[in-house]
């Protein structure tokens, strides 16, 4: 990354910090109630062509994505990419934290009621509560990097993001404020493995060289 580009996501990560920090606060004090509300009352219920669209960022797919990228770079380098590798780990880091914010805020879905469970029925049912999306979220780290190694295509990369928060809204599963969290925090995830790969990736090789697996090394 050249200096101008690094001084970039530098300020590219500190704004969406600071968003993501605005954005969580008005979600834990319940600004966002009257538009959740309101609009998940007004959108109309998605159909089978909504499901299917929604699960192309499901987790199973999104691992899927994630084998046939390490499958390309075997076939076609003999080792793991940098960008295999760098979006592996946004995906990762980004799943841990909508695990918890899930956790902690305790936002139930459209139509679920609330519910006061111990924080380990919490964590083992994660999935019960809205808040972020983890569709979203994942759509996001992928356009983030899709869009960092085909970048003409960006746009079909965004669209298809924003595509899959809206399938979110329409099949009455999110709230308006689950996918526009969820959105930024995955460019925020993106840009914090890429800010800090300097710092991680050493100790990744050496994990990888003890365990004498070469092959998902990276340069």
């Amino acid at each position: 990354m050249g200096e101008k580009a690094g001084q970039r996501a530098v300020l590219g990560f500190a704004v969406a910090t600071v968003v993501l920090l605005v954005l969580l606060s008005m979600e834990w004090i319940g600004l966002f109630r009257g538009v959740n509300g309101w609009l998940n009352s007004a959108l109309p219920v998605g159909g089978p062509f909504m499901n299917s669209l929604t699960d192309t960022a499901s987790f199973a797919l999104t691992v899927l994505y994630l084998i046939l990228f390490v499958l390309w770079d075997f076939k076609d380098r003999g080792r793991l990419s940098r960008f295999t590798l760098e979006l592996t780990a946004g995906i990762a880091v980004s799943m841990v934290i909508v695990g918890l914010l899930k956790v902690l805020t305790g936002v139930p879905r459209p139509g679920e009621a609330s519910v006061h469970w111990s924080l380990f029925k919490s964590i083992k049912n994660a999935d019960y509560f809205a808040f972020p999306s983890g569709h979203a979220t994942r759509a996001a780290v992928l356009a983030y990097f899709l869009s960092r190694r085909w970048k003409k295509l960006w746009p079909f990369w965004w669209g298809w993001a924003v595509v899959i928060a809206i399938s979110r809204l329409l099949l009455h599963v999110h709230w308006f404020s689950d996918v526009v969290f969820a959105l930024l925090l995955g460019v925020w995830a993106g840009i914090l493995v890429v800010l800090t790969e300097d710092r991680w990736i050493p100790y990744y090789r050496a994990v990888i060289t003890a365990l004498k697996l070469e092959v998902f090394d990276v340069e």
